[in-house]
């Protein structure tokens, strides 16, 4: 090879690596930015403006701008937004003000972008509609997103005859995938079904398989809600009691369910969402008292909405503000352009109100408060803020709904413990020398018969002589069991006996216990000897309860007898 040739090597190689090095210069591929244009004079010059008639002379100080230059780019100007374009919003295709409690208006929008991606299936879904399946064996299948372009003639004969019996209300087991699917027909058949079959359609599909798959729970309850907002629908007919809880606590706009008539609605959306209190979470409120606390509670709650509402708006002066919501309409689900809408929805939200959450609460508290007065239990929840009027109202209808059990006197609860003890006693007789000897000699006259029926030839021994019992004396003044087990505790149940607060708390302080504890164990004892407790909790510390107050100062009195030191 040749110097010239080698040199021609040479220089294709640099040229080569240069390109390859060239390849991850991002910058050689933006193009060149060209630098602005400045002008190069931008001193000021004295000018002078011929004043007008009648006006001094002006000398004013202006730039004076230089001539454009051939190369400089030709300028465009760009007025700023008018207040008319600042103003323009969408127009809805559709506006209208539904019959409900809580939600103001509604307006409806098309999507700006049309699509036909889900064209197929609707084509698909329309033909296969008036088909009636037959019976055939269950097939298998799964989709994220189910068409019937997915199945195979198996699993699309058994969603055929699946479906034949949910339409004459049979509810046979199938997989989630078939469910779906069923759901996305009822939407984009809505108008071809009727939108108010459509939605009864969806309600049944969830209520029956919800248990089983609880994913519909993401899903139905929204889509139901989308296809009452569109078409102008109620909540479905059996949308009541528990479904509709459940409905409400599935659905982001939970409002559409509260219906516009009846009280129901408003109590069980309040019971849900506007209650810091669980009243079935109460000790209380077992299987014995489950349904006197339902009905109270609901019943107490919806006088108050009567009394409240008397303008037709649930609550309206609680502080409920308005509030407004964009959402899609059926996220989530295969839905045909013409039936997707875009809903705008102002409504006003009670779960979010901290007033009338706390009105509530107080309302459900006073009530469960009543029933356990009915029930002779001492303990109340505590009330923070409940008006006059409304503590009026609740007690004009729990006087009326609640029995009240009038509680028994202590001697009464005394006699009646005594004479259902006498049941299980020994028969009292009273003691008598004479007739322990006449028992003894029964006893030997039973022993010589024996031995004579035995033919026993062993002479008896000698009775050996019993001393005889002597009956005690009883001390005067013996002191009553329950003064001996509460001898300790004497100087605070005087106390409380007086009422004196402050000196329940010094004498508790003095033996290093809570007056709390004290009390519990006055109560524990009382309870056992007694068979009640003695003490009750006041807004100053613990009092005698008063059907007991005589008991406690006969057990005092008693105490200063026996040592005259009232047990300190």
């Amino acid at each position: 090879m040749t110097d010239r040739e080698k040199e021609l090597e040479n220089k294709k190689r640099s040229a080569r690596e240069r390109e390859l090095d060239a390849f991850w210069d991002i910058d050689s591929l933006i193009p060149a930015r060209r630098s602005p244009v400045y002008p190069s004079n931008t001193e000021t010059a004295e000018v002078i403006v011929e004043p007008k008639p009648g006006s001094a002379s002006k000398s004013v100080s202006r730039a004076i701008p230089l001539p454009k230059r051939e190369d400089e780019p030709e300028r465009h100007f760009i007025p700023p937004h008018t207040a008319a374009e600042e103003r323009r919003v969408p127009v809805p295709d559709e506006e209208y003000e539904p019959d409900s409690a809580l939600i103001r208006k509604v307006r409806l929008f098309r999507l700006k972008n049309e699509y036909h991606y889900y064209d197929a299936f609707l084509r698909d879904a329309e033909r296969l509609f008036p088909v009636v399946g037959r019976e055939v064996p269950r097939v298998a299948f799964f989709s994220y997103v189910p068409q019937y372009s997915q199945m195979t003639r198996g699993q699309l004969e058994w969603y055929l005859w699946w479906r034949e019996n949910l339409r004459h209300g049979s509810f046979l087991e199938t997989d989630y995938s078939y469910l779906l699917l069923y759901a996305y027909e009822q939407i984009n058949l809505s108008e071809k079904l009727t939108p108010a079959l459509s939605q009864q359609n969806l309600f049944d599909l969830w209520i029956h398989y919800r248990e089983t798959f609880r994913q519909l729970d993401s899903y139905l309850p929204e889509w139901i809600c989308d296809m009452g907002l569109i078409h102008r629908l109620p909540p479905p007919e059996g949308c009541v009691g528990k479904h509709l809880s459940a409905a409400m606590s599935r659905c982001n706009l939970r409002e559409y369910y509260v219906p516009c008539t009846g009280a129901d609605g408003y109590v069980r959306a309040l019971l849900t969402f506007c209650s810091n209190y669980d009243y079935h979470k109460s000790k209380f409120c077992n299987e014995e008292n489950q349904k006197l606390f339902d009905s109270s509670v609901i019943g107490a709650l919806s006088e108050a909405v009567s009394c409240m509402s008397g303008d037709g708006k649930l609550f309206s002066h609680s502080g409920m503000d308005d509030s407004k919501m964009l959402r899609d309409s059926y996220t989530g689900a295969i839905c045909s352009y013409r039936i997707k809408r875009k809903i705008e929805v102002e409504y006003c939200s009670f779960s979010r109100s901290n007033e009338l959450r706390y009105l509530v609460t107080d309302i459900v508290k006073y009530t469960e408060n009543r029933i356990r007065t009915s029930l002779g239990v001492r303990s109340k929840l505590s009330i923070y803020s409940l008006p006059g009027n409304i503590k009026e109202l609740l007690d004009a209808y729990l006087d009326r709904a609640i029995p009240l059990r009038q509680r028994a006197s202590a001697s009464a609860r005394r006699e009646e413990a005594a004479a259902y003890e006498k049941l299980y006693d020994l028969p009292q007789k009273p003691l008598s020398f004479s007739a322990a000897a006449e028992i003894e000699e029964l006893s030997w006259n039973t022993t010589q018969r024996l031995v004579e029926a035995f033919e026993e030839e062993t002479p008896l021994p000698d009775p050996i002589p019993i001393p005889m019992p002597v009956e005690p004396v009883k001390e005067s003044g013996e002191a009553d069991p329950l003064v001996s087990a509460l001898r300790p505790y004497l100087p605070f149940l005087q106390a409380a006996l007086e009422g004196d607060g402050n000196a329940a708390r010094r004498e508790a302080a003095r033996m290093g216990k809570m007056p709390d504890l004290l009390a519990d164990e006055i109560n524990e004892l009382a309870a056992e000897h007694m068979g009640d407790v003695l003490l009750e909790e006041t807004d100053d510390g613990y009092a005698v309860i008063e059907d007991y107050t005589d008991q406690a100062r006969a057990l005092l009195t008693l105490a200063d007898g026996k040592d005259g030191s009232n047990g300190t």
